[in-house]
């Protein structure tokens, strides 16, 4: 009995040396590579050893504190607030490839956020409540199935991504109490609903397409402007800028005040309406008139000569004037030769005196300019091819005295004798 206890003593002191200290090639050799992370996590974040993971008793690792697995892999990992301090290093928790959701929020965890690439299946990262310090983590932009990512109160400097929009399936982004400057990205992920950046140092326009979101998102970023936080852009800086993650190449983007649009638009269509109206009217009131002086029967005074001589030839040709016109003497004639001069048909043209020698088609061919209305007639002014210049009157039947035979032709014609020359 004493023999098999020393042999059962010497066994212990052997083997509890190996526990009480594994060298790295141990556990690489003897564990599941999810246990040989979360111990490896430990090692550098967990400096106070609030994380009771040990291999000193029989041990599932799928039960530690914050561990899910689902099939034997690690899926979750959620250790919020458990007083973690340390560093988080980037050779540790990037070997549990299966991960769906880290949460490691409210801790004390300092340095740069390490290389997440590997966590392909990432959906949820809450980072928030450490003290990480460094750039936007390069490597998130990587992991396209993320779907909440919160960097919130923490340290992180410069600028935001623009490739961050390459995330599509976002639906939670929170980067408030950080120190992250430049502009803003145009995040239009379409499932984003959870959004904020406040109190960091960001400049420039908010883009159009995270206006939807509420203004306490943007407080306390001195530089930003827009409509959603009630404070005007520059009128010089109508773009909205931002550098991918290289630094060179920058993306400019146009940035237009959906307000602004409307206004212009509503002027627009104001002043062109008007416009018609105005132009509408004029057509109109000078249509009516037209129609009202050609129901009254006027004649206008045209004001070129070759309008006055169309004008008096139409009046020619409504009252059928096709005869030609023979001179009347002042001199006591015969009744054979008064029969002679006047015209059978009513509607002739009847020359009542005047010692002039023109023909009615010399008349017609001349042009005619309206001088006046007078209270027995119309006066016209007639030039001739050779540059001759006539005055020529025609009477109104009813207004002189003219016979009753020359009223029945609808009046006569009056030439002056005086002519004149036009040089």
């Amino acid at each position: 009995m004493s023999l098999r206890f020393l042999l059962l003593f010497l066994f212990l002191l052997h083997v509890s040396p190996a526990f009480s200290s594994p060298e790295p090639n141990y556990f690489n050799s003897l564990l599941p590579s999810d246990a040989v992370a979360l111990l490896s996590f430990k090692s550098t974040a967990d400096l106070d050893n609030k994380l009771l993971y040990s291999l000193t008793e029989r041990y599932d690792y799928c039960q530690w504190r914050g561990v899910k697995c689902a099939q034997g892999r690690i899926v979750r990992l959620v250790l919020s607030g458990v007083g973690l301090r340390g560093y988080f290093s980037s050779a540790t928790l990037t070997r549990v490839d299966q991960l769906r959701v880290l949460s490691l929020d409210n801790n004390s965890l300092f340095g740069p956020v390490p290389d997440l690439s590997p966590l392909v299946n990432l959906k949820s990262l809450f980072l928030s409540r450490n003290e990480f310090t460094g750039a936007f983590p390069p490597s998130i932009l990587s992991l396209h199935r993320l779907m909440i990512l919160s960097l919130s109160y923490n340290n992180l400097t410069g600028q935001i991504p623009y490739e961050i929009t390459a995330l599509n399936r976002l639906t939670s982004l929170n980067l408030e109490f950080n120190r992250f400057n430049g502009t803003l990205p145009s995040l239009n992920q379409p499932f984003l609903t959870s959004f904020n950046v406040s109190v960091n140092n960001l400049t420039g326009v908010i883009p159009d397409t995270l206006t939807r979101f509420d203004a306490s998102a943007f407080r306390s970023n001195g530089g930003l402007c827009g409509e959603i936080i009630n404070r005007a852009c520059p009128s010089r800086s109508p773009f909205s800028e931002s550098n991918n993650k290289n630094g060179g190449d920058v993306v400019i983007s146009p940035v237009v005040s959906r307000k602004k649009s409307k206004e212009n638009g509503l002027v627009l269509g104001f002043t062109v309406g008007l416009a018609s109206l105005i132009v509408l009217g004029v057509c109109l009131v000078v249509f009516s008139l037209v129609m009202k002086k050609t129901n009254d029967g006027e004649v206008y005074e045209p004001s070129q000569k070759g309008e006055a001589s169309s004008s008096w030839q139409q009046q020619q040709q409504n009252q059928s004037l096709r005869t030609r016109a023979v001179p009347i003497s002042n001199s006591n004639s015969n009744e054979k030769e008064e029969d002679k001069l006047r015209i059978p048909n009513s509607g002739n043209l009847i020359f009542c005196g005047g010692e002039s020698s023109y023909t009615l088609e010399q008349l017609m061919r001349a042009y005619a300019e309206l001088l006046g209305r007078g209270s027995v007639g119309i006066t016209y002014k007639a030039g001739f091819d050779n540059q001759l210049i006539v005055t020529v009157k025609r009477l109104d039947a009813a207004k002189t005295a003219v016979t009753s035979e020359e009223a029945s032709h609808g009046g006569c014609w009056w030439i002056k004798t005086h002519e004149s020359r036009s040089d």
